[in-house]
């Protein structure tokens, strides 16, 4: 091989490994699933020691009767309640109705804020018009409502889902607009270099660069409604949750109490996992710091 030939491959070799536009070899998928799954596993223990350590005080508490089993059953009779609510009560049926209730009015409670919030983002004369008859209504609480909704539309489940929709709207309509507010201006001129038409220009620029707050306000929402037809139901109804915390109270069957408030608590949390989680797959390009 002759000197020019040498420096040829030489210089090839050195642009290989430098350019940016080569890429290195993927790591094997099994790698990265091993990886993957060794992680969730000491999270899985980190995130359960809380739970296993109140679980365990919590018996303890109960077999040394330092606390009357009246105001603090054991956990074994918190089991036996379930099983009695859920096979010889109605406590299927009962979480039907709420979630129904739930599912109802945070649809649209949420559709209306998020299409009243990219009006009031895209168009400041939407925002004057009716931002202050908004803001003004925001600051009754939702259950200030319910008895003038009760007086409109009965004590039935319209009631409750008005109530749910009201508590949902605001923060969702709130999150929307401010994310739209904040989109970046360099990210609305690109567009217009590239002559997006309106509604381009929102579907490509906007809701992407604002999607994050819209989350905020989605999942808080959902806490919200969540929140607000528990809360229906003990002032008023004769089903759902709400009402098994009412009637477990005047009866005071404490382990009926603690039960229902656990089963809450478990279907508000499964929920905003469930959020977060569809919000990760959707944001996958913005990466924060996560501690």
């Amino acid at each position: 091989m002759s000197a020019n030939d040498l420096s040829l491959a030489e210089a090839k070799t050195s642009v290989f490994i430098t350019s940016p536009n080569v890429r290195s070899p993927a790591r094997p998928k099994n790698r990265r699933a091993a990886r993957s799954h060794s992680r969730r596993v000491p999270d899985l223990v980190l995130e359960s020691i809380v739970p296993v350590t109140i679980l365990v005080i919590w018996d303890l508490v109960t077999r040394l009767q330092w606390v009357d089993p009246v105001f603090m059953p054991t956990p074994l009779s918190v089991a036996r309640a379930f099983y009695d609510l859920l096979f010889k009560d109605r406590l299927l049926l009962d979480l039907k109705v709420s979630g129904i209730t739930v599912l109802e009015g945070f649809t649209i409670g949420a559709g209306l804020g998020l299409a009243t919030g990219i009006a009031a983002g895209l168009s400041s004369t939407v925002d004057k018009l009716i931002g202050s008859i908004l803001n003004s209504i925001r600051q009754v609480p939702p259950l200030a409502f319910l008895p003038l909704i009760i007086l409109w539309a009965g004590a039935g489940d319209t009631g409750k889902i008005v109530v749910v929709s009201k508590a949902v709207f605001f923060p969702v309509f709130m999150n929307t607009l401010q994310g739209i507010r904040s989109v970046a201006r360099e990210y609305v001129e690109v567009g217009r270099i590239f002559e997006y038409p309106r509604l381009r220009m929102l579907r490509k620029v906007i809701l992407p660069a604002a999607l994050p707050s819209i989350f905020v306000g989605i999942r808080y929402g959902a806490g919200m409604a969540w929140f607000m037809i528990i809360a229906a139901e003990m002032l008023g109804g004769r089903h759902g949750l709400g009402y098994l915390l009412t009637r477990a109270q005047e009866l005071l069957l404490t382990d009926q109490l603690l039960l229902v408030i656990v089963i809450i608590g478990l279907i508000g949390f499964s929920v905003d996992v469930g959020l977060r989680r569809l919000e990760r797959r959707l944001l996958r390009w913005k990466r924060g710091f996560e501690g």
